[in-house]
């Protein structure tokens, strides 16, 4: 009874400054007011509790007009921290900790969740080119061919080290799944010829499009198609062409104002390699056929040569490398000719690292070390599906999101809370509470940097999950082959796409597009999201287009700053803002405020939406810098509707199913 009575007065809001100043993750060694109120002036004493992996500290708090507060220094090194608060009542000891979502207190007889606090390195920063970029993804063999006989050249060059490739001569044939090897199994060995070449011919496209960065999947040689299992880390795969096919791709792409990310396959190789040499196809001496005589033999684990070695996920093509090895560190980062190095050197802007929770944190921070060496704008990017801050691999807490290993992350919990929302497994609070969450507790330089994707090579395309509702991993790579769209689900699979990617766009982070997802392109997990581009019955590309171009006219909707409310359970609202000419990192940044508006139901929506109080993790200074900018219009830059703002309040009517971005003058 005494915790009902009490619940509405004894409250902690981590977005409010008045409770946690500042909001949001920290700078290691900086201090941090962290708070409660107390609105029945019930509390006798209280102390916060600041706990992080392996140890726990009380601090005393002090009382002062009806609120209890500690001011403190979290952490002098970077880390992951979680706090809640001790209350001592009349009535015994009561704790003040997180409710679910994280953000509001909950006063509770016995301990139970705490509030997170991200603590980071103090000198971490982030190329602001890329925080200010559109991404688009590329599988490079399925993109575009070009008019010359390079990709032929290159099958055949395959087939002359003994390799049983298939080349389909038609663009539009399905892509092969069935088992095609010894063992039963279905081997990616089928390609379709895209080329370095044909994705230079289609950069006038993607600069239409609005693209500034091209993610490549990966480019080296390799005995597969998607070429995860490296064969000669210095050599772009014949098929897509040569190095210097590409050092043409990146000059080429630069006159367009667009930048060239590659993928960094580092935690195994190809048993099909120079390195490794199982079949015996290079030349080399391999770690399997010339044993401790290789130079490459301490790179890898056997537990008894040749043939028991430790593998990436028990796949015997995948042989894993050992991070730690001398000989490995200075070949592949911290070499003057390491592979690092040398394509930054051809003409690469970063790396995203292929399942980089498998790499050390040490490892890690020597890769971005080796990379800001050779360019300091450079960006490394790491593969990683869960929080990025609390992700523990291999029995430890990882550290790469906290300022020493990587610039930022693919953000795949994004793409699950969107797709969640647009499927109704969710509602628009749930999927604001998620965004807050990241705003609240990703280093700053890390969260305007987040590859924000909805789709990926790893998981079925937007379309068909939006389309069909079905998780795709739960069926048969038969069942997903023969499984059909229809036309009305591709219908449904459009409308919210469009959403989807007003979404993708709207927040901070980097929006990601998969190659084909703007022309409606269809797949159920590998291989089937990864058929050759196409233009599908209800293409998005003015859509996607229209998006990008505001977003790179207006710095307010790249680098400005986030607010995020739900006046409605179908209806999301971002309202993103730059005043005073500076943006998040005190960079020179035009003054513009924006509010989206995403409504997912079937039905004409109409809300409030209140711009001075409504919207979560914006700062005080943020709302007072709002508040005097004299906003007394609201102007939709996609439809031209309009509607006036009174005291920050707006009053929008909301067609089904749409997006709405408006400019607030």
């Amino acid at each position: 009874m005494i915790i009902s009575s009490l619940q509405p007065h004894i409250t902690h809001d981590a977005a409010s400054e008045s409770d946690r100043r500042p909001i949001g993750a920290v700078r290691a060694g900086q201090s941090v007011r962290l708070g409660f109120r107390d609105g029945a002036a019930a509390v006798l004493d209280a102390e916060l509790v600041l706990n992080g992996d392996g140890f726990e500290r009380r601090y005393k708090m002090a009382l002062t007009g009806g609120r209890w507060y500690c001011d403190l220094v979290p952490s002098t090194e970077p880390a992951a921290l979680w706090y809640c608060f001790c209350l001592r009542l009349e009535e015994g000891e009561f704790w003040l900790c997180a409710a679910s979502g994280g953000r509001f207190g909950q006063l509770q007889s016995s301990r139970g969740s705490a509030f997170r606090l991200t603590v980071y390195d103090a000198a971490f920063e982030t190329p602001a080119w890329f925080r200010r970029s559109v991404m688009y993804q590329i599988f490079p063999d399925r993109f575009a061919r070009d008019t010359s006989d390079t990709a032929q050249r290159g099958i055949e060059y395959h087939r002359s080290r003994g390799r049983q490739v298939k080349y389909h001569e038609g663009w539009n044939e399905p892509v092969d799944w069935q088992p095609n090897s010894a063992d039963g199994f279905y081997f990616p060995l089928d390609f379709y010829g895209g080329t370095l070449r044909g994705i230079e011919s289609r950069l006038p496209y993607l600069q239409a499009l609005g693209v500034g960065v091209i993610y490549l999947n990966p480019i080296f040689e390799a005995c597969s198609n998607h070429r995860y299992g490296t064969g000669d880390y210095l050599k772009v795969d014949p098929v897509l062409g040569t190095n210097e096919d590409f050092e043409r791709l990146c000059k080429s792409a630069a006159k367009s104002g667009i930048r060239v990310m590659l993928d960094g396959v580092f935690s195994h190789t190809g048993a099909d390699s120079v390195y490794f040499n199982r079949f015996s196809r290079y030349d080399s001496a391999g770690a399997y056929n010339a044993g401790e005589a290789s130079p490459y033999y301490s790179w890898y684990d056997f537990r008894k040569w040749p043939g028991e070695y430790r593998c990436w996920w028990n796949f015997p093509d995948l042989p894993e490398v050992d991070e730690n090895d001398a000989r490995w560190r200075e070949f592949v980062i911290s070499g003057e000719d390491s592979v690092v190095r040398t394509w930054l050197r051809r003409g690469a802007s970063g790396w995203r690292l292929d399942v980089a929770d498998e790499l050390p944190d040490e490892a890690l921070a020597l890769i971005r070390r080796a990379a800001k060496d050779a360019d300091p704008e450079a960006v490394v990017l790491g593969e990683v599906w869960e929080d990025a801050v609390t992700k523990t691999s291999y029995g430890a807490r990882r550290k790469y999101a906290l300022g020493e290993s990587l610039d930022s992350v693919m953000n795949y919990p994004f793409r699950s809370a969107v797709l969640d929302f647009l499927t109704f497994r969710s509602d628009a609070r749930a999927l604001a509470d998620f965004l807050l969450g990241q705003r609240l507790n990703y280093p700053a330089p890390l969260y305007f940097s987040l590859m924000n994707l909805v789709s990926s090579h790893d998981v079925d395309r937007a379309r068909t999950a939006l389309a069909t509702r079905l998780d795709a991993r739960s069926m048969t790579r038969e069942q997903q082959a023969g499984f059909i769209i229809t036309d009305a689900q591709d219908e449904r699979g459009c409308a919210m796409q469009r959403l989807a990617a007003a979404i993708q766009f709207a927040i901070p982070g980097v929006p990601s597009v998969y190659y084909g997802d703007e022309t409606g392109m269809n797949g159920m997990l590998d291989p089937f999201d990864r058929a050759p581009f196409t233009v599908g019955k209800r293409p998005l590309v003015d859509w996607y287009s229209k998006l990008a171009e505001l977003r790179n006219e207006n710095d307010a909707l790249s680098i400005g700053a986030a607010g995020f409310s739900a006046p409605d359970a179908d209806v999301l609202t971002v309202l993103r803002f730059v005043g005073g000419g500076r943006d998040e990192f005190g960079l020179e940044a035009e003054n513009g405020a924006f509010l989206a508006v995403i409504n997912r139901s079937a039905y004409e929506k109409r809300i409030v939406a209140d711009l001075w109080a409504g919207h979560a993790g914006l700062t005080a200074a943020e709302t007072q810098s709002l508040r005097a900018s004299g906003i007394t219009r609201a102007r939709c830059l996609l439809s031209g509707d309009s509607a006036a703002v009174s005291e920050g309040l707006v009053q929008l009517t909301l067609p089904p199913e749409s997006a709405r971005i408006y400019r607030l003058m």
